[in-house]
């Protein structure tokens, strides 16, 4: 359906304009440095939000290290690792969460699906396996102040030209408990769709978020790219 084409080099390079407004500050994203891709403290206004950025700071470091070098064909956004709050959301609720630019070109499939479709299509085979690799990279799920993990997707809007790119973007949040259950498969996707906060959005303007599907996908563990080896250390199997 998707097939995803990565430059290893080029993830730093232009990438299409993205606008989500979430309740967390944000500069204008782009393909994130190691330095420069977990949210500083000084962009959290809360005593809870700096206590868990702080404490999970080298954690989140090597999270960013694990998309960088074994999942090259995504692209971390600036700022794109951090303890947000779903849009709306007045409670001090944090969720830990990553934003990912997904480069792919598209065989006209992807083009004809509907918007809803896209969205169940990437969740599936990007956001899943992101999530599944958040929870078990770091320790934060044990954390009382911390109420679940949210996933970010951005991606080409299909049909536009090359000089007139736009996103489209899905943000996801679940609480732990909802998350747990799910990625042991004791909840069935349609219940675990219920109980998340899904926001979409084209380019700048908010959507009806429509339906969400969840099926199986493997491309995001199984994909390798041509020619490419992560280093040892990068310990990506």
């Amino acid at each position: 359906m998707i097939s995803a084409q990565a430059l290893r080099d080029g993830k730093r390079g232009a990438v299409a304009v993205l606008a989500v407004v979430l309740a967390l500050a944000m500069v204008s994203p782009s393909l994130a440095t190691p330095e420069d891709s977990i949210t500083p403290l000084e962009q959290y206004n809360t005593s809870k939000a700096k206590a868990l950025a702080s404490t999970y700071k080298p954690q989140l470091v090597r999270f960013y290290e694990h998309v960088y070098w074994c999942l090259p064909w995504l692209g971390v956004a600036k700022n794109g690792i951090g303890f947000r709050q779903p849009k709306g959301v007045t409670a001090d609720d944090r969720y830990l969460s990553v934003w990912v630019m997904i480069d792919q070109t598209d065989d006209g499939s992807f083009a004809k699906m509907p918007r809803e479709r896209r969205v169940s299509a990437m969740f599936s085979r990007y956001g899943v396996d992101l999530l599944r690799r958040l929870t078990a990279m770091t320790s934060a799920a044990s954390d009382a102040d911390l109420t679940g993990f949210s996933v970010v997707l951005s991606w080409p809007k299909p049909g536009l030209p090359p000089d007139r790119p736009v996103s489209e973007t899905m943000a996801l949040f679940v609480d732990k408990a909802s998350l747990a259950d799910f990625l042991a498969k004791r909840l069935e996707p349609t219940e675990f769709v219920s109980r998340v906060k899904l926001s979409v959005f084209d380019g700048k303007d908010p959507l009806t978020p429509g339906k969400l599907e969840i099926w199986e996908d493997t491309f995001n563990s199984t994909f390798k790219l041509k020619n490419y080896e992560a280093p040892k250390e990068a310990k990506c199997s």
